[in-house]
């Protein structure tokens, strides 16, 4: 066998080992994503979907744990469906454990949904416009879920409420925000502010405005003026002269409270006071005796007038007595 032969026969081996190798690769990736656990999920929009098709990624807050496998339009209910399949490998139990039995990552998945708010929404894929459904927690915890679509195909899977994307958000406020523009009367408005001018201009070129501006214009001047006399007057060393007169004041004004203080400590003002109140008692007391004496006074009076008027109409009475009344029998 020549050398040529010898490198064709070569040349044929490494291509054949190469084709061998490269479908034992397939092989056996093939198997593996055969045998590896998948769960079926199922979500709907109401928005266009451009950009996502099947093989799209599905991403758990970043993380990408499944793909797209079909979409479907729901022609009845105006939704389209996107059927997706999760590898639930990507979730772990505790840190011993990346195997996630699927009962339980269905009430994993479930309470998700139910009390903290899981939610998939669109999302665009950098600037090439592909799109991508992201599971995040969009929604507010314990947000009533919306009723659940007849999905079409096989049924099962579990079903996660979706949201309204970014850009269609976005979207649906610029359209608000153009639609509101377009009522704005911009003609309207036009006239009103050229009016305002016109009367704002009419308004300074007044006699009113020009004479008023001239006496603010005199007040100022006159302002100026006194503040130029009193600061001729009122100057510093003079300040200085009745701050200190003020406190001179203020010290004499001090000393005359301590004198009356001390004249007041000395002068015994409460004993004072307490033998004034015993004289007062005693005048009160003398006062009650005179007052019993006078009305004795009156009463002896009282009876020499009454003697009196009796020796008047009868003076032989002062020699016989006074008459005795008859007994009647």
């Amino acid at each position: 066998m020549d050398n040529n032969s010898k490198k064709k026969l070569l040349t044929g081996i490494f291509i054949i080992s190469g084709v061998v190798l490269l479908l034992i690769m397939l092989f056996v990736l093939g198997l593996s994503d055969l045998f590896s656990q998948k769960i079926i999920m199922h979500t709907a929009f109401t928005e266009s979907v451009q950009g996502l098709t099947r093989g799209s990624a599905v991403k758990y807050r970043g993380v990408q744990i499944g793909t797209v496998t079909n979409i479907s339009i729901l022609v009845n209910a105006h939704i389209i469906q996107v059927d997706m399949e999760i590898e639930p490998e990507y979730f772990a139990v505790d840190r011993s454990s990346h195997r996630f039995p699927e009962n339980e990552f269905h009430a994993f998945i479930n309470t998700e949904i139910k009390d903290k708010g899981l939610r998939a929404r669109l999302e665009m894929l950098g600037i090439t416009g592909m799109k991508f459904i992201d599971l995040d927690y969009f929604a507010k915890p314990g947000t009533p879920l919306s009723k659940v679509p007849r999905f079409s195909g096989t049924p099962g899977g579990i079903y996660i409420p979706s949201v309204i994307s970014q850009m269609k958000d976005l979207s649906v406020t610029l359209t608000s925000a153009v639609d509101r523009l377009s009522r704005i009367r911009y003609e309207h408005i036009s006239e009103q502010l050229e009016n305002a001018l016109t009367g704002l201009g009419q308004l300074l070129n007044s006699q009113e405005i020009r004479s008023t501006i001239a006496r603010i214009n005199d007040t100022a001047e006159n302002l100026e003026t006194s503040s130029r006399a009193i600061s001729s007057v009122l100057s510093e060393s003079r300040i200085l002269n009745v701050v200190n007169s003020l406190q001179q004041n203020l010290a004499a004004l001090n000393k005359l409270q301590q004198n009356l203080l001390t004249i007041s400590n000395e002068a015994k003002i409460p004993e004072t006071t307490a033998a004034f109140r015993h004289t007062l008692e005693d005048v009160s007391e003398s006062r009650r005796d005179i007052e019993d004496v006078v009305r004795k006074l009156n009463q002896t009076l009282e009876s020499i007038r009454v003697l009196t008027d009796y020796l008047s109409t009868d003076p032989a009475a002062l020699l016989r007595g006074k008459k005795q009344k008859p007994v009647l029998e």
